[in-house]
């Protein structure tokens, strides 16, 4: 398990450094939203980092984000499952493209779900404590399940239809642990370093708040990759436990593989 981590940060790593403009599309959208918190006071202050929260303009950037991050579920499997091959990367697969809309619809349900929660429940009138509890519950369930359904992911990123919904959980039920344990670890110190440096910036000088910010911009680009590349790992072992090949049957997957 420690190999296939340290794997997943220093395959992330190279993403970025062969893919420069795939990775950078999330980080430019990040550093907008950073930009809108920012004019907004955010970092002022407490209060104003409270105020802030459910500013319209950073809600709505933080969306366009989320799916920049989905499209990067795309383009770093394909890197990944390819040989870390930029070109792979880059290639519009129709095939691949049309196996991925629905992995992008099912992460649009999520976004809907958890970010926009709460603001759901409170045009429905539901009551606070309700609403937090619901939100909690679904992000647990998001933190549990999703692993299981990293082969499913990865194999439509690489064209492989062979792969769907309900095979992936059947295939990743076999390591589900690991699966959840290499989910967790790869994501969650990024994560807590994501929110930390927000924390941090609260009151520090306008310089120091746009550094930390442009180096929060940098992580969430890299926190998007090391989870696709959670994924990958998962998805690799579960395929190889089942016999089962990630692109086996994928068009241009031979050439994909030696490019």
């Amino acid at each position: 398990m420690g190999h296939d981590l340290i794997e997943v940060f220093v395959r992330s790593g190279r993403y970025a450094r062969l893919c420069p403009l795939l990775f950078l599309i999330p980080v430019a959208v990040e550093m907008v939203q950073h930009v809108v918190e920012i004019r907004a006071g955010m970092y002022v202050d407490l209060a104003g980092l409270k105020a802030a929260e459910g500013d319209a303009l950073r809600l709505t950037i933080g969306h366009v984000k989320v799916i920049a991050l989905f499209l990067t579920g795309y383009w770093a499997a394909r890197f990944l499952v390819f040989g870390d091959d930029p070109l792979a990367a880059r290639r519009i697969d129709p095939v691949a493209v049309r196996l991925f809309v629905p992995v992008m619809a099912w992460s649009l349900f999520w976004l809907i779900a958890v970010q926009d929660g709460p603001l759901i429940a409170d045009a429905a009138g539901i009551e606070g404590n309700v609403a937090a509890g619901v939100l909690i519950v679904s992000l647990l369930v998001s933190l549990l399940f999703e692993p299981l359904l990293s082969a499913w992911k990865t194999a439509a990123a690489a064209g492989n239809p062979g792969i769907g919904f309900v095979r992936s959980i059947r295939l990743t039920g076999g390591i589900y642990p690991y699966a959840v344990i290499v989910s967790l670890l790869a994501m969650l110190p990024l994560m807590v370093a994501h929110y930390a440096l927000a924390f941090v910036a609260v009151g520090k000088a306008p310089w120091i708040v746009w550094a930390m910010m442009g180096l929060d911009s940098l992580l969430v680009g890299y926190l998007g990759v090391v989870m696709v590349a959670a994924a990958f790992v998962v998805a690799r072992r579960a395929a190889a436990r089942g016999g089962i090949d990630l692109v086996a049957g994928a068009p241009g997957a031979a050439e994909g593989a030696t490019a």
